[in-house]
Order: structure tokens, then sequence, then C-alpha cells
């Protein structure tokens, strides 16, 4: 009796020393990170998006209303339905050059892209900061339609992928303008984007004439090539609006398509009144080819839950405004340099974040 109760403590002994070090269950947090990929960029140098913060407008009041937490949560709701169901997503058909679509599913949306330039539920385009990396296919769908990456260099795949590239004349400088007249011959692009923010001493920096004069010696001739032509692309310094009025009035015989600018600041309703200022003025067009809900006036960024308000928001206007063709989120890249990372669109392994599945499924 003795000995098998020894032999019952030994057995019990052993199960309680195979419990306690056996291996430990494998967790999200004991694993390894996800690795981030070495990307080299090879579009034109983008410079650094800090500004002169005492010119610009006013900082949003502390006051300012929350965000309301029934339309966040739905934009949040359809962003992570699409990242959930990507994998499954059906083989996109409308663009016969174009390859399946399988990395992006559809958030369920009810505005439906055709994948035309302009178009109601096709209006949103890529600032595109990752050179030829393969990761462009990911932020290519039928609400997706124009690409530019702040100079000439179009990515490998854009045609393949079914990408209207938009080339730039980004500042006056030889080496840019040297590069600019040798990339530039018929089928490079569809639209010539003007001059980057020359309203700006850190940007392209120039006065209106100098601008004007470039514009009638290397961009005008383009349009012999078949070239739509973008106006120079003003910051949201308000300043840009008179250069752009003595821009035109400089530029006699010049054709202006597109009206492009730019939009950094806190809420849709300042985004709106912007864009209607400048449209009232110019009675043109307009391509948005910079905009994030980004703070640049010294006070608090938007929270998470704001900025997928704001985008959701952004988005239905953008639709809904007949004047407003092309709107490109800054940005595709992974340094947003200086602008709330919060807004960033791509991950480290080059797939969409949940605010770029709103962004490229047109999620509102």
């Amino acid at each position: 009796m003795a000995s098998k109760l020894l032999n019952l403590v030994a057995l019990s002994s052993l199960a309680i020393m195979a419990c306690t070090f056996g291996a430990a269950p494998t967790t999200a947090l004991t694993t390894g990170g996800v690795h981030h990929l070495n990307r080299q960029v090879a579009h034109a140098p983008i410079a650094k998006k800090k500004r002169d913060q005492s010119k610009r407008c006013k900082a949003r009041p502390s006051s300012s209303a929350a965000p309301s937490s029934t339309h966040s949560s739905s934009v949040h709701t359809q962003a992570q339905a699409a990242a959930t169901t990507k994998a499954q997503a059906a083989p996109t058909t409308s663009k016969a050059s174009a390859p399946a679509t399988t990395s992006k599913a559809s958030s369920g949306s009810s505005n439906v892209g055709n994948g035309k330039f302009g178009q109601k539920g096709s209006k949103l385009c890529v600032a595109w900061g990752d050179g030829n990396d393969p990761s462009l296919a990911n932020f290519k769908t039928d609400h997706v339609v124009g690409l530019y990456d702040w100079g000439v260099d179009k990515p490998s795949d854009a045609d393949k992928l079914g990408f209207d590239f938009w080339p730039m004349l980004w500042g006056g400088s030889q080496d840019k303008i040297d590069a600019f007249e040798k990339a530039m011959k018929p089928g490079l692009g569809t639209i010539v984007l003007g001059f980057n923010e020359p309203n700006e001493q850190g940007q392209s920096n120039m006065d209106p004439q100098t601008a004007a004069d470039l514009w009638k010696k290397h961009i005008e001739p383009k349009r012999s090539m078949g070239y739509k032509t973008c106006s120079p692309a003003m910051s949201s310094r308000p300043n840009g609006h008179k250069w752009m009025q003595d821009f035109m009035a400089a530029c006699d015989g010049c054709t202006v398509d597109y009206q492009c600018v730019h939009w950094y600041d806190i809420g849709i309703d300042k985004l709106k009144a912007y864009l209607t200022q400048y449209h009232n003025e110019l009675n043109l067009p307009i391509l948005l080819t910079e905009f994030a809900d980004q703070n640049f006036n010294g006070g608090g960024q938007a929270t998470s839950s704001e900025i997928f308000q704001f985008m959701g928001e952004a988005l239905t206007f953008f639709d809904e405004t007949d004047w407003i063709l092309a709107a490109c989120p800054f940005g595709v890249m992974h340094d947003l340099q200086g602008v709330n990372t919060l807004n960033l669109l791509q991950k480290s392994d080059g797939t969409p974040t949940d605010l770029g599945y709103v962004v490229i499924n047109n999620s509102h």
C-alpha cells in the first residue's frame, strides 16, 4: 500500500512539473513584429511640410465640438470590413489592362466608381512617395484614377495598373527644368501639374511673373503633345489667393484647364470654405492635389476618430461637388514629413491602413 501511495505521489509531481514548465501560449505580443521595408524612393525630392506658423490661418479653437460617434463608428466599421475581407475580393473587370484587384475589397460604399477621371465615385488620386515599389497596386481601385509623384518619374507599373499619370514641373531651378524637358513626351501622362506651392519660401518659391514666364516656355508648349494643364498649386496660406490672381494676369495667352490647390487644416467646414473660395475666384475645376486633417497653426491635432469622420465627410463633399474633379490625400508613403501620422494611408508592409481602405474604397 505504501508503495502504491509513493507511485501516486511521484506521478502527481511529474504532472505538476509538466504544467509549470511547458511551452507558453503564443500571443500577438510574443511573436516578432512586422518588418519595415527598406524602400528606395525614386520620385522627385519632396520638400518638408513644416510651415511658417505665424502667417497661416488661426488655430482651431480648443472648444471645437466632438465628432459624431455614430458617423465615426460607421466609417471605422467599413474600414475594418474592407481589411478583413480584402483577400476574398473578386477581380476588377472594368479595365482590361489592370490586374485583378484581389487585395482590395469593396467596403460597402454606395458610390460605385467607373474609373473615369472627374466623375462621381472616381475622383480620388494618389500622391505617391514610394518610387517603383510594387505596393502601388494595393492602392488602385475604380475610385482611384490619378497618380503623381511631385516630378516626372512615372512608377514602372502605373500604366499596367490603369493610373492616369500627372507629371509635374516642380519648380524653376535648372535641374528641375532639365529633368522635366527630358522626360516629357506624348503619352507619358495626361495632365501637367504646375509648380509646387510657389507662394511658400520653403517650396518652389517664385513670384507670379517668374512663374508665368516659365509656364509659357515650358508648360504651355506641352499642350501640343495632348496634355491638359493644372495651375501652380497654392498652399493653404492666405497669400495664395493674391498670388494666383497675379499669376493669371501675368500669364496672358496661357491656357489653364484646372486649378491645383493644397489644404492642411482641421475640420470639414474649413475645407469646404477654402475650396469654394478658390473656385469662385477663378471659376476653374479644382484638383486638390494634397490635403490632410492637419494643424500647422500651433494648436492640437485631430484624433483618430476625428480624422475618420473628416475623411468620410470630405469624400462625400468631393462626390457631391461637380467642380471638384480630383482629390489626393497626403500621402501614400511611410514618412509624412511633419503631418500627423494618424493620417497615414500606407502601412510599413505596403498595404493600406484602415484609413487607406476608407479612401481607396471611397467609403462614405
